[in-house]
This record gives structure tokens, C-alpha cells and sequence, in this order.
């Protein structure tokens, strides 16, 4: 066999890799298959504050339980200033990074409302 028989018998396999090594990375971002470091740090932050927004809620219910509060008497956008009250006095008892403290208290006060 010669090389140029060798070389027709391989060019669909040459077509198919060139092919697939540019067709690859178009697929796999837009199918969401590979994550970019911003993702994943952004991902990794609304974990975070999801989390801390649950605790935020759990220890706003118990104060408010403890105090003999209905937590209905602070739902709606008229008693906003009584739940933010709640949701600061919740947030003092939790420790939380700094960046973090406005939106975990926002999260808080509209699981709350």
C-alpha cells in the first residue's frame, strides 16, 4: 500500500477528529457541561446565603415563639419595620461574614414575609 492510498484511507478519520475537536467545546459549553470559575463561585456564594438565610429564619421563628409573637402579625409589606426588628435581633445571634450580612438579611425578611 502506498502512502497516498494510506493517506485516502485515513482522511475520513482525520475529517472526523479535526471535526470533533472543534465541535466538542462548542457542545459542551452551551450544553452547560462545563462550569466556568465564575459559576462555581457564584454558585458556591448563593449556597452560602441560602444557608445562612435558613438559619436566619429557624432562630427568627424561635425568638418570635419565645416572645409569644404569631409570626403572621409580621407578614405583609405593613410590617416590614417589625420583621426587619426580628430579622436584625436574629442576625445578631449568628455569626456572618461581612459581605455577606445585606443579602442574608434580605433573603431572611422575605422567607418571613
Amino acid at each position: 500500500m502506498t502512502f497516498e492510498q494510506s493517506t485516502q484511507r485515513a482522511k475520513p478519520y482525520i475529517t472526523g477528529f479535526v471535526l470533533g475537536l472543534v465541535a466538542a467545546p462548542i457542545v459542551a459549553f452551551s450544553a452547560g457541561w462545563i462550569t466556568t470559575t465564575g459559576a462555581s463561585t457564584l454558585a458556591v456564594e448563593a449556597a452560602r446565603i441560602d444557608t445562612l438565610a435558613g438559619i436566619c429564619t429557624t432562630t427568627a421563628g424561635r425568638m418570635a415563639t419565645a416572645s409569644n409573637t404569631d409570626l403572621a402579625t409580621i407578614k405583609g409589606f405593613d410590617n416590614r419595620a417589625k420583621r426587619d426588628e426580628l430579622v436584625a435581633a436574629a442576625l445578631a445571634e449568628i455569626q456572618i461574614p461581612d459581605g455577606l450580612v445585606g443579602k442574608v438579611s434580605t433573603n431572611c425578611s422575605r422567607t418571613l414575609s
